[in-house]
């Protein structure tokens, strides 16, 4: 793993340790890899995460990235508790996993697509992605308070803003699970499938990707950051948001035109 070659080609011909990834016509496909331990998370699978998501912010080629687990029992079981009892110096990090859930300024899309349970650090993962597909078999939860520990990688926050802060509290204060139905009619799964979620996700990052990536960036940074704008005068001001700007001013803006115009597909660039 070259970190300095930040490029969808250089992707490819990696061989991780702890996951797999593949790219298929800009979808990048990245798997946690380690079904013995209900693909647990510890550092280097997090680095290797990170790497492949730096990647795909790095190269215009790259228009969504599908992250799920290997194995049909586990998206993730969370944080690796066997790794850090034999490394107790992991407790000593409290910005474990920023490489996959503290990128506040990621710019393409992420979907997460939950094969089974997502728990705690693994729940914290799927929240941290912009849609969340997750099999009928799916189980959500932040068990954290079971074992004496809190969820200090996003979970609470983005749970509350997702679901609200009474939603929020009845999961984390008793660390009960969730169905992947209870998640839809909360608001934080997008879609619960009976089939294959990894064809369903696949599904949503074509739609994805066959649209304006720059307009797609845009429209995501406004959703995020209007969270916290204080009024509707900023949330309206377009100045709020960068992303927008830099898609108005570009070739495919004229290109959407055009092609809307001419009745055909348009050929994006992302520039």
């Amino acid at each position: 793993m070259n970190p300095k070659d930040l490029s969808l080609a250089a992707l490819a011909s990696t061989r991780f340790q702890f996951i797999t990834a593949s790219v298929d016509a800009g979808i990048v496909m990245l798997t946690m890899n380690r079904p013995e331990k209900l693909n647990a998370c510890h550092p280097g699978v997090c680095a290797e995460i990170g790497y492949v998501l730096d990647c795909c912010e790095a190269d215009a080629a790259a228009r969504v990235t599908i992250i799920t687990g290997a194995g049909d029992r586990a998206f993730s079981a969370g944080f690796d508790l066997q790794y850090a009892d034999d490394h107790p110096e992991a407790y000593d990090d409290l910005m474990f996993g920023s490489e996959v859930v503290r990128r506040p300024d990621r710019r393409k899309p992420v979907i997460a697509a939950v094969n089974g349970v997502a728990l705690g650090f693994g729940f914290e993962i799927a929240l941290a992605c912009d849609l969340i597909i997750a099999t009928s078999k799916a189980k959500f939860g932040l068990p954290e308070v079971k074992v004496g520990l809190a969820a200090m990688a996003g979970g609470v926050s983005r749970l509350t803003r997702e679901v609200g802060p009474k939603r929020a509290l009845a999961m984390v204060m008793t660390g009960d699970f969730v169905s992947a139905a209870e998640g839809y009619r909360l608001g934080f799964v997008n879609q619960v499938v009976d089939g294959d979620v990894l064809v369903a996700a696949r599904e949503w990052a074509d739609k994805i990707a066959n649209n304006a990536p720059l307009s797609v960036i845009a429209s995501k940074q406004m959703v995020y950051r209007s969270l916290d704008l204080a009024d509707i005068t900023q949330e309206l001001d377009p100045h709020q948001y960068p992303a927008v700007l830099e898609g108005l001013a570009s070739e495919d803006a004229q290109e959407g035109r055009r092609a809307f115009l001419e009745k055909r597909k348009p050929l994006w660039k992302g520039r």
